[in-house]
């Protein structure tokens, strides 16, 4: 019978196998590199190999790089590292959407103060996006550091100015005109009817009747009538309109009750309105539109930190700035042009009338590559069936900080369906590592790291702490 050259192999196999059972691995001798002269390398060609070595199947998975290769897709800017398996972590909201794996661009950043969410904005919202051709970023910034906005030396840096409100200088405090013609560019007079809207209810105390909106609607056609021809209309202007409201031709087949109904929703409005004129809001909205406002090829940034915490001023900045953004993009048409629309202080925005304006918008929005990243601390803080909290379960790339308080533990568990392990990771975050939620899939437990020009930009703490070596800032 023939010997093959298969069957000393078999048997060797079969002889390793049995010393395997008897659990005794007899390791045969070291011979070094081996030349092979097969049938196939006839020709001349040289085949070395090595010696194996026994291993487990455990042991064995390091060969498998799909198990330990980057829990993202390569298409996006680095976020940083995967704490669990150093693996490097990418993510880009807008060719994530374009590829299908998220349904919204809007990004959420939600955390406690000092946890990293700043920093997190400003390095992978508007640095590393502001390096690529086709972004642009407009940024509401709220906090002060040396005396104005954050913002303001990055915003210098690429050639603007910051766009300043100061209630404290109204002769000199930026001015947005809520009548602008360019709010009417992104969904004509019914958007600019929905910002004065959201203008008197955040200017006043509670929502609007359908009385209020009956003689806002009267007063604002009135105005743009009457001004077709001529100069933009001012908020003084529309103020004026009110006292008329009550007289025009669409009520002169009411009973004399409802005319008086009509006329004290007219006079409230009005009394909403002249509030945005005077005491703490006085120079901002009420003249025309200031010629430094302009939409920057890069950077544009809306400095809102000499505004006080309290009343309507920064909401009512955070509203017009959106409806302004989209009024711009609208108006140019930008094909391939992605905006990054950056509000700190997120609930100022989302909270109201401005979640509604945002939430209405949201179709158009992406139709001009807008994604509105904005930051929380606390989701208790927002109404469950509010706007906003509308908002925030809607967004599908989420970057869940660390949270103290066991109600925003299982409210994060639940609005993003996280694994329930997680809920005790997110108490014990450290400072600038964060879970990373995008669409359906698992959240990555992620760390931030920063080149020495984003560290200094991120430094918000200068005045707080010691500065210290770039070394032992490296990480987030």
């Amino acid at each position: 019978m023939t010997t093959t050259p298969a069957q000393p192999l078999r048997a060797a196999a079969t002889g390793l196998a049995a010393e395997l059972v008897n659990a005794a691995i007899v390791l045969p001798p070291m011979r070094g590199p081996q030349i092979h002269s097969t049938s196939r390398w006839r020709r001349g060609m040289l085949k070395v190999t090595s010696p194996g070595a026994p291993t487990t199947t455990r042991q064995a998975e390091v060969l498998n790089t799909a198990l330990i290769g980057s829990p993202t897709d390569e298409r996006g800017l680095l976020v940083g590292d995967d704490t669990m398996s150093s693996s490097m972590v990418t993510h880009d909201q807008f060719t994530a959407y374009e590829d299908k794996k998220i349904t919204s661009p809007n990004v959420v950043v939600l955390g406690m103060v000092g946890a990293g969410k700043s920093t997190l904005l400003k390095v992978l919202y508007v640095e590393r996006p502001l390096l690529l051709q086709g972004r642009c970023a407009v940024v509401v910034d709220k906090k002060i550091r040396n005396g104005e906005g954050e913002y303001a030396e990055i915003t210098r840096e690429y050639g603007a100015e910051p766009f300043r409100f100061d209630p404290n200088e109204p002769g000199t405090s930026t001015c947005m005109n809520p009548l602008d013609g360019i709010i009417r560019a992104a969904g004509g007079a019914a958007a600019q009817r929905q910002l004065l809207s959201a203008f008197a209810e955040l200017a006043g105390s509670g929502e609007l009747t359908e009385w209020h909106h009956k003689a806002l609607a009267v007063a604002y056609r009135q105005t743009m009538r009457d001004f077709e021809d001529g100069r933009t209309p001012v908020m003084p202007d529309l103020l004026d309109r009110f006292d008329a409201v009550v007289d025009d031709p669409k009520f002169h087949h009411y009973r004399a009750a409802t005319l008086d109904v009509i006329e004290q929703a007219a006079i409230s409005t009005r009394f909403r309105f002249e509030r945005l004129l005077e005491d703490d809001l006085q120079g901002m909205f009420d003249r025309e539109t200031s010629k430094h406002v302009r939409l920057h090829p890069k950077l544009t940034t809306f400095d809102v930190s000499a505004l006080p915490e309290d009343g309507p001023a920064t909401a009512l900045v955070m509203v017009m700035a959106n409806s302004w953004l989209m009024g711009m993009l609208g108006a140019r048409r930008r094909p391939g042009m992605r905006t990054n629309f950056v509000v700190e202080e997120g609930w100022h925005l989302a909270a109201g009338p401005g979640g509604r304006i945002i939430r209405s918008k949201s179709k158009l929005a992406r139709g001009y590559g807008l994604s509105v990243v904005s930051a929380f601390h606390h989701i208790s803080d927002i109404p469950a069936d509010s706007d906003a909290a509308a908002m925030i379960k809607e967004a599908q790339t989420v970057h869940l900080f660390r949270q103290e308080h066991d109600d925003d533990i299982v409210d994060c568990v639940r609005y993003f369906n996280l694994e329930p392990s997680n809920a005790a990771t997110l108490a014990v975050l450290p400072q600038g590592e964060h879970l990373l939620k995008i669409g359906a899939n698992k959240e990555i437990p992620v760390r931030l790291d920063r080149t020495p020009r984003e560290i200094r930009f991120t430094e918000t703490d200068s005045a707080m702490v010691s500065r210290l070596p770039v070394e032992a800032q490296q990480r987030g």
